[in-house]
């Protein structure tokens, strides 16, 4: 018992050493947050109280976040209830994320699924006694499910029903690392069907529309939450506290990490992973980093399960701008390494349908409207976007460019309109680089009205008068006549 005290002080001791100095790293406008929500204490089958859990995490481990995930068959309400007050007391804002959820537990049939965020709690009985009875119960429920160890239970020969059911939307991960052991386990697997191209579970479950993301779980039975292994989930969140990190969560926006400060960002048209876009031909853009400064010796592009392309670039901090071409249904992903070959996964990125062009049309003047030469005239554009945003609309005379609005409702003015038939026209531009032309509407300028003023007005001049003046304004040419 000495023994086993000094070694976990010993590893106290080396965590608070590594993380004196610690300054939240940031990639794409993004703070990262490193911890793990599959753990367990002696509510079930671990060790250690909910309150030692929570408190190892938070000052030993020091995690961002962290969560008790007990076997829901080894519990009961009063237990719930404890885990929920307790993740509630320690749960602090910008100081440490605490969460509360549970492990759905069946042997030999339909495997394991942590669930985080639920009001209440189910177990093993009828009606959630098979996987499609948990996603009845989860589909209405707000919480976030993660699907544990695949492939662990060798004799759960309906684990997740092979990800056979109408996918959830709830369930937004699957462990890539659990416990011990890392990807070479859980990554790469020939998962539950042959004959495509050994896929694992993590691609078999998105090839079938699964949208989840690349995940991990410390599965802590042994009072060492968070120090055990270095192996972390990583989430781009914008804030340290439970509701940021949760939206990110739901959001897919995290990566399964063997190196506890490893960094990962990876964009398809300024889209983070996790992100649902539209079809196209997009930037890429896959950045990775440390604060250890380890060299970053492959990055590895996958398309549909598939390696599509890989570079070396043997530096501390690489970022990699590519063009893909995206079409519905396909996802992409990538995989870092490090010299001393950790690796991280991130979560992907999925297609669905195919980007659509923004509408607009010239909402003012009307078509063949007239307007006297000189006029300055406002021009306004009623431009949408079913899939994106508007980024600007630019306005046209016969061609020419009069200028552009970035804000609705989008508006320029002529100025000096010359003479003349023209025909208007506006483009509108959407975030995902499509353009549309409105309809042309023709306007008539004409020549100003003439103007003559003669001042003093309507004045006879008699035949034998001297000299008399006349003040005269005039855009036009003018002659006086006399009718003598």
């Amino acid at each position: 018992m000495r023994i086993k005290i000094i070694l976990i002080a010993l590893l106290s001791l080396i965590f608070i050493i590594m993380t004196k100095g610690y300054s939240q790293p940031v990639v794409n406008g993004f703070n990262v947050y490193y911890g793990s929500l599959h753990n367990h204490s002696n509510v079930s089958d671990g060790q250690g109280t909910p309150d030692e859990a929570y408190d190892y995490a938070k000052n030993v481990a020091q995690l961002d976040f962290f969560g008790l995930s007990d076997h829901a068959n080894l519990m009961n309400a009063a237990e719930w209830l404890l885990i929920k007050t307790t993740a509630n007391l320690y749960n602090e804002d910008n100081i440490f994320a605490a969460f509360y959820g549970f492990e759905w537990t069946t042997y030999f049939s339909y495997g394991h699924v942590t669930v985080v965020n639920t009001d209440d709690y189910c177990s093993n009985t009828s009606p959630t006694n098979t996987f499609n009875g948990l996603l009845n119960w989860l589909n209405v429920r707000n919480g976030a499910a993660f699907f544990n160890h695949p492939g662990w239970d060798v004799f759960a020969f309906n684990e997740f029903d092979h990800f056979t059911d109408p996918p959830s939307e709830k369930f937004v991960g699957i462990e890539l690392w659990n416990d011990h052991d890392g990807f070479s386990k859980y990554y790469y697997n020939d998962g539950f069907y042959g004959n495509d191209g050994n896929k694992g579970y993590f691609d078999e479950a998105l090839i079938r529309q699964w949208k989840i993301g690349a995940a991990g779980g410390d599965d802590n039975h042994t009072a060492t939450w968070g120090t055990a292994t270095p192996f972390r989930m990583g989430v781009l969140a914008q804030a340290k506290t439970r509701t940021d990190i949760f939206n990110a969560i739901m959001a897919r926006r995290f990566f399964s990490t063997l190196d506890n400060n490893l960094v990962v960002s990876f964009q398809i048209n300024n889209n983070e992973m996790g992100s649902t876009i539209p079809g196209g031909t997009w930037e890429t853009v896959i950045e990775a980093f440390d604060s250890d400064n380890e060299i970053i010796t492959n990055v590895d592009l996958f398309k549909n399960g598939v390696l599509i392309q890989s570079w070396a670039p043997g530096i501390i901090h690489p970022e990699i701008i590519i063009t893909l071409a995206c079409a519905d249904a396909d996802y992409f992903y990538t995989k870092i390494t490090q010299a001393d070959g950790d690796e991280a996964i991130s979560s992907p990125v999925f297609i669905s349908g195919v980007a659509q062009a923004p509408q607009i049309a010239i909402t003012y003047p009307a078509n063949n409207a007239v307007f006297v030469a000189g006029s300055d005239i406002s021009i306004v554009a009623d431009a949408t976007d079913t899939d994106g945003i508007i980024t600007n609309v630019e306005f046209y005379y016969d061609g020419s460019l009069i200028g552009e609005d970035n804000i609705p409702p989008y508006t320029i003015t002529w100025t000096s309109t010359p003479e003349g038939n023209y025909l208007l026209t506006a483009i509108a531009y959407d975030d995902t680089g499509l353009e549309t032309v409105s309809e042309g509407v023709m306007v008539v300028i004409e020549p100003q009205i003439p103007l003559l003023a003669v001042t003093p007005s309507n004045i006879i001049v008699p035949s034998n008068s001297g000299i008399t003046e006349f003040d005269v304004t005039s855009n036009i040419d003018w002659t006086a006549e006399s009718n003598q």
